[in-house]
Parts: C-alpha cells; sequence; structure tokens
C-alpha cells in the first residue's frame, strides 16, 4: 500500500530550534530555540506564535509535565533547568545541576512526579521533584549523559551517553544505577514505546536506530535510516516511529513492529526531534538548520493506489475514419497528424 503525507505549515520559531513538546489538549506546541535561549509557544491550529520566554543559554531539550502544565529545559551553557508555566510563559524557578555540567538531556516521570537531567561533561544525572522544583538526589552515569527514557512500568530510566556509547540503566525511584548496556558510539536519543515494551536509541553515527527489549535489555535489532538520525518519536498507539535524519534534512517513518521503512518526509534543515499531535495525528518537526517547526499531516495514513495503465497509454494514435456530422463527407485521422486538436466525444441516450 502506498502511503503518503502532506505539510501542512513551516513555522518560524527563531534560532536553531532543537527540541519541541505538544500538549494536544490546549493545541500548542512548545519549541526550545537553542540559539535564541527561549521557548516559543506554537498554536496547533493557526500555527501562530502564542509567546516566546527567555530561559537559560542554549536550552537543547524541552519537556512539558502535562499534570502541572509545566515546561523544563536543560539549558546546557547555563548549567539549569529553567521551569516555565505552560500556559503564559512565566518562569517559575531556574535549578542548579552543577558548574561545568553541561546538561544536554532530559527525561521525564510523571508517575513518581520527578524530572530526570542528563548532564553530559559531569557524567551524571539529576533527579528534580516535578512539583517542588528541587533536586532530590544524583545518578553516576558516563561522560555524555544526555537524553533519558523512562519505563514507569519498571522503575527504571535509560541515560544514552554519547561519548561513552552505552545506557545506563537506573532505578528512578532509589536513584541508584542498575546496568549498563553498550550501544556502540554515539547514542543521541532514546525512547520508550510502552505498547511495543521496546526501547529505541538512535545512534546519530552510523545512521542507525537500535531497537532493545524493555524486558531483559537485550538488543533486538538495528534499523537503518539516513544520515545521523538525532531524534525519535512513537505515535500515541505505539504502531508508528518517526526519526529526525539531521544530515538528511528527512523524517524516517518506521513500523515499529517490523521496522520497516515505508516512507521519508522531507522537512527542513537540521531537523532535531518531533512529537505528534494526537488529536490530528500531525507530525511537528524542529528544524535546527532552518529555524522553523514543520507540521506535516498525517504521515502513516494510506494513500490512494496508484490507477492501472490503459492499454493504450504511450502508443501511437490507432487510424480511424468516421463521417462528418454536417457535410456527411469521411474524414480521416491522417487529417490531423502532427497537429494540436480537441476530439469532444458526445453520446446521446
Amino acid at each position: 500500500m502506498q502511503r503518503t503525507h502532506r505539510v501542512v505549515a513551516e513555522v518560524a520559531v527563531g534560532t536553531g530550534p532543537e527540541a519541541v513538546a505538544v500538549d494536544a489538549k490546549a493545541r500548542r506546541a512548545y519549541v526550545a530555540c537553542s540559539r535564541a535561549n527561549a521557548v516559543v509557544a506554537v498554536d496547533l491550529d493557526s500555527c501562530a506564535t502564542l509567546w516566546r520566554a527567555d530561559v537559560g543559554r542554549e536550552p537543547i531539550p524541552v519537556i512539558l509535565d502535562l499534570p502541572a502544565r509545566r515546561l523544563f529545559t536543560a539549558d546546557a551553557r547555563s548549567d539549569t533547568v529553567t521551569v516555565l508555566d505552560a500556559r503564559s510563559g512565566e518562569r517559575l524557578a531556574r535549578i542548579d545541576v552543577g558548574e561545568g555540567a553541561y546538561p544536554a538531556g532530559l527525561g521525564h516521570d510523571p508517575v513518581l512526579r520527578r524530572v530526570f537531567c542528563g548532564n553530559t561533561a559531569a557524567g551524571t544525572i539529576t533527579a528534580i521533584d516535578a512539583d517542588r522544583l528541587t533536586v532530590v538526589g544524583t545518578v553516576p552515569a558516563e561522560v555524555g549523559a544526555g537524553s533519558i527514557a523512562v519505563d514507569s512500568r519498571r522503575g527504571r530510566g535509560y541515560c544514552a551517553n554519547f561519548l561513552a556509547g552505552s545506557l545506563t540503566v537506573f532505578d528512578t525511584a532509589a536513584l541508584r544505577p542498575l546496568d549498563r548496556i553498550a550501544v556502540g558510539e554515539g547514542p543521541c536519543k532514546a525512547v520508550v514505546n510502552p505498547v511495543t515494551d521496546h526501547l529505541y536509541v538512535a545512534g546519530s553515527l552510523h545512521s542507525k536506530v537500535l531497537r532493545l527489549s524493555l524486558e531483559t535489555g537485550e538488543l533486538l535489532d538495528e534499523l537503518a535510516v539516513e544520515q545521523a538520525p538525532v531524534g525519535i518519536c512513537c505515535s500515541p498507539d505505539g504502531s508508528r516511529l518517526y526519526v529526525c535524519n539531521r544530515g538528511a534534512g528527512t523524517v524516517s517513518a518506521l513500523e515499529a513492529g517490523s521496522g520497516l521503512e515505508t516512507h521519508r518526509i522531507l522537512v527542513g534543515n537540521g531537523p532535531g526531534d518531533c512529537a505528534i499531535d494526537a488529536v490530528t495525528g500531525r507530525l511537528l518537526v524542529s528544524n535546527a538548520g532552518s529555524d522553523t517547526l514543520t507540521l506535516v499531516d498525517s504521515p502513516w495514513l494510506p494513500g490512494p493506489e496508484a490507477p492501472a495503465a490503459h492499454p493504450a497509454e504511450g502508443r501511437a494514435l490507432p487510424a480511424f475514419a468516421l463521417p462528418d456530422a454536417r457535410t456527411g463527407a469521411v474524414r480521416t485521422s491522417r487529417e490531423w497528424a502532427e497537429k494540436k486538436y480537441v476530439i469532444n466525444f458526445f453520446a446521446s441516450w
């Protein structure tokens, strides 16, 4: 079955948009603009910007804590996590994660009410109380700690250590490391799919997405995509996976179960991450190289089947002769050879 998609809008949001979070019910998207040191709110229906809020320097990820309607950014060059009111953009807190930590990744456990920050230079994970907005502990990881995925059902977190080529598995309640999983160079983003019970890891240096079992931690397979995959999201029903190929300016659409790439979506330059609007099914992509947010309409829906070609298509016009309706004289197709003409077929019954 052929698949199709349609780009709905390209919204200018500011310099270096690296990440996007969606509140489908409130009809808003939130974009972290790393070079503008800001978060921008976008109306999902009108595609208009609603507000812009200053945060720390170089906000790379942004996550939405839906129960409290709060936004969290990890501000890499300020060594802070900034907290905003998602409704107004008002700054609620700025949380220090340690001098020289370079926080570049975030994870969220809405059940435990915790936000986890991956500190790239420090090789640690900072745990933050999502309600009190205070640091509650630190977990040792490895150099390059960044993106964090949370398996709330098992109480486990997975921190992608970009430089160490590994995942740090940790207990999200006790805040202690449980395991180390080697995944090769350059793991950039980790995402949990609770429907398939899989963990997906974007291997940006080898243009692959690794699929692991959440139950055992076993590497199941490697899914080939285009150049430098850095961002991933899953569809709400868990059936599809979308991978941002930073080096190619595309998003690969994969079947989550088989890993089969069904098609590729051309977006802006340097796509950093993506998210799904669960109400409309639209895919949102933050393009760090184009300073835009791309909205794509229903990229996983089946498209129309290509119509079958007629047997006469592409062949020379057959010779024919017909009487002229006005004069009765016989006219042949040879009279119009190598000429432009219009034939009007009319039938009456």
